[in-house]
């Protein structure tokens, strides 16, 4: 019913219609009923929620904000998403920096070559607030060049990073495949240097990834002496230990019952599709705690209306630790 009024009032004539004062508490009115509804309106996917609506204007519909924001949940979609906002942006700046170049240097083309500012001449003030302008377009100019480059090049190392990340749906497959492959190499290491050691350099070429040349290279003593460091099986071994604790843990989370409890009208959620843990609160929390929310790793999800962090067994202690902590009064 509210919508169609607000319909009925948007598809009314034009403003000459009316005069300024009935115009101006018609849109009064229009403000009040879209915050009402924004704030009345439930919360999809029962999460008991009234902020995830807005008004639109030109159609007079409460729709979802799912239909405006993201849904970050698609790890290689957020990878893509973030990789164009990169690229948009440089492309922005990029051409802000060439448009501010031809801008200043026109500025600068209207003073004949050589001519000095007139000292005591009444056309000095506004000589010099002039070259000021040129000198500051182009230090504009020069920003915005930087700033394309920088985006340039955080598309360019998004793009090419090959760290697994726990949000990525292939994270378990790809650790085990790393993990497969630094055993192979702490393998190869070890029996390389006992053949070494040994001499036997044709027991060494029988080796996978053996060479002829890399016999010569390892051959060659450092101060460690021949064949692969001890500091290298070690780096590698520790690297073997780290990817089977991060397995351990990945299979862990996929193992136990998703978190989904209600402290003190604080909603706490593990969103296992986004790997964050989730808080849900009322209303805006109070500043305090705020605070303690940023403190301890979590950070306000403006698409997914709530606070969160990854997903941790010290992000839910921390989260079910703040829940306690806020009262009625502050969680209104």
């Amino acid at each position: 019913m509210a919508a169609c009024t607000c319909a009925g009032i948007m598809a009314a004539p034009p403003f000459g219609t009316y005069n300024a004062p009935v115009w101006s508490s018609m849109l009064l009115v229009l403000s009040f009923l879209s915050f009402f509804l924004w704030k009345k309106a439930p919360f999809g996917q029962g999460q008991g929620r009234g902020v995830n609506r807005f008004f639109n204007l030109k159609t007079g519909m409460v729709q979802p904000l799912n239909r405006i924001f993201f849904m970050k949940h698609d790890f290689h979609q957020r990878k893509q998403h973030r990789i164009a906002h990169a690229e948009n942006q440089a492309s922005k700046n990029e051409e802000l920096s060439n448009q501010l170049y031809l801008k200043s240097t026109e500025m600068a083309s209207v003073i004949p070559m050589g001519q000095p500012i007139l000292v005591g001449h009444h056309s000095e003030k506004r000589d010099r607030n002039y070259r000021d302008k040129i000198h500051n377009t182009m230090g504009k100019s020069v920003a915005a060049g930087e700033k394309a480059v920088y985006y340039a090049e955080k598309a360019q190392t998004i793009q090419s990073n090959d760290a697994i990340f726990s949000d990525d749906p292939d994270a378990l497959q790809k650790l085990e495949e790393k993990l497969k492959g630094l055993k192979d190499n702490q393998d190869f290491m070890k029996s390389a240097n006992k053949l070494i050691r040994k001499g036997d350099k044709e027991g060494f070429l029988r080796l996978p990834k053996a060479t002829a040349g890399m016999w010569d290279q390892l051959n060659v003593p450092g101060w460690w002496g021949k064949g692969f460091a001890g500091f290298s099986l070690t780096n590698n071994n520790a690297n073997i230990k780290r990817v089977e604790q991060r397995i351990l843990v990945l299979k862990n989370q996929e193992a136990k019952a998703t978190v989904d409890i209600n402290v003190n009208g604080v909603r706490i959620l593990e969103n296992r599709e986004a790997n964050r843990l989730q808080l849900f609160f009322d209303g805006k929390p109070a500043a305090e705690v705020i605070k303690q929310l940023k403190q301890h790793g979590f950070r306000w999800c403006r698409s997914e209306v709530a606070w969160q962090r990854h997903i941790s067994n010290n992000a839910l202690y921390w989260g079910k630790l703040i829940a306690e902590s806020v009262s009625a009064s502050t969680n209104a």
